[in-house]
């Protein structure tokens, strides 16, 4: 624990206010009360009760309750967001074992200076994700060594060994199998909405009230375990980045793909459907299969798919009208298009429907 009187030991995490890095000129963007209580809020949801004390910067009491300092004690660049965020870090950090133990069983010795190496390296990695690695730096003296870390936190560097490393990628393994994930990457998510007055992709806001979860470009994917991500901004052969379902929407945000106001993939975003002999819409429709050399193909009506229709009540907006002759019956390459997948949004993007890639 970090105490204000001098003649008490400082805690390791912390150091007493003659011993800190000099503080910024301007506030933290972090120090504002939505952001606050977004932080109560997540620490509620994993399991700790957040109080603010005079007599420490932070500290935790090894039975549930964590204290941050009273704005009076902080600094201009200090912020209840920060400070809980890197309590929390070291949480994750130090394992279960320590989360019953006060000031998650750290102390101001030699020994210990590994593991405050550690917490940094996933704090930073972690907010970065979001846009908040800075934001999220600490303003102690360890302050140098958060700086210094390179764009990936988590990467050793066989010519400057650090054994925080290896305590540090433990730490993410740790947390992305934990029930603790989901709170920490929405309160991540939200904070950077708020404080970079974007979305933590990058992306300007979108449509007021509207979330990630509400958008037709959010799925789950990636290596290892599956978590949220945006079509939106993934390459044209990787994943996009990750998101949270309680994060304001972006200006790319859309309502979830109606294939009948759409029809992109039945019009001009793809030149043909290539089928198999086996396929059975070959004999069920074959007014509609035409052979290309070695190929079978549905037939195209100028650029669109034969089989497409348009609803003739639509008038001048045909958006409003597309669907499917043969649906029924359609072949395999139509039945495995995935409605809100990677080569929906491709096609989308090709008819001018969606957003161009980012």
């Amino acid at each position: 624990m970090l105490v204000r009187d001098p003649s008490r030991r400082p805690a390791a995490r912390f150091t007493i206010p003659a011993m800190r890095s000099a503080p910024r000129a301007t506030p933290s963007p972090l120090a504002e009360g939505a952001i606050e209580t977004i932080w109560r809020e997540a620490a509620l949801r994993i399991g700790f009760a957040v109080a603010r004390t005079a007599e420490a910067y932070a500290t935790s009491d090894g039975r549930g309750q964590i204290a941050i300092g009273t704005d009076d004690l902080l600094d201009r660049d200090d912020a209840f967001a920060q400070l809980l965020f890197h309590e929390l870090c070291h949480a994750i950090t130090e394992g279960e074992r320590a989360i019953v133990a006060p000031d998650w069983g750290l102390d101001n010795i030699p020994a210990h200076q590994v593991r405050e190496h550690a917490c940094l390296r996933f704090g930073a990695h972690l907010a970065g994700r979001f846009g908040l690695r800075a934001l999220m730096a600490p303003t102690t003296e360890y302050r140098p060594y958060y700086d210094a870390l390179a764009s990936d936190p988590l990467a050793s560097d066989p010519a400057v060994p650090d054994p925080a490393v290896a305590i540090a990628v433990a730490a993410r393994e740790r947390f992305e199998a934990s029930p603790w994930r989901a709170p920490l990457e929405d309160a991540l998510a939200r904070t950077a909405a708020l404080a970079l007055l974007r979305h933590p992709l990058g992306f300007p806001l979108g449509p007021a009230g509207e979330t990630c979860g509400s958008c037709a470009w959010i799925y789950e994917g990636g290596r290892g375990t599956p978590v949220e991500r945006c079509r939106q901004s993934a390459p044209p052969n990787g994943d996009g980045g990750r998101v949270s379902r309680g994060v304001a929407a972006c200006a790319r945000w859309e309502p979830p793909v109606d294939c009948r106001t759409c029809g992109a993939c039945c019009r001009e975003a793809y030149h043909s459907v290539t089928i198999s002999v086996r396929d059975p819409v070959v004999w069920k429709e074959p007014e509609l299969i035409v052979r290309q050399g070695h190929r079978f193909e549905i037939r195209r009506e100028g650029a669109r798919c034969a089989a497409l229709t348009v609803d003739p009540q639509t008038g001048s907006n045909p958006r409003l009208g597309y669907s499917c002759s043969i649906y029924d019956d359609r072949p395999k390459p139509c039945r495995d298009f995935a409605a809100g997948g990677r080569h929906c949004i491709e096609a989308r993007r090709r008819v001018g429907l969606s957003a161009g890639a980012s």
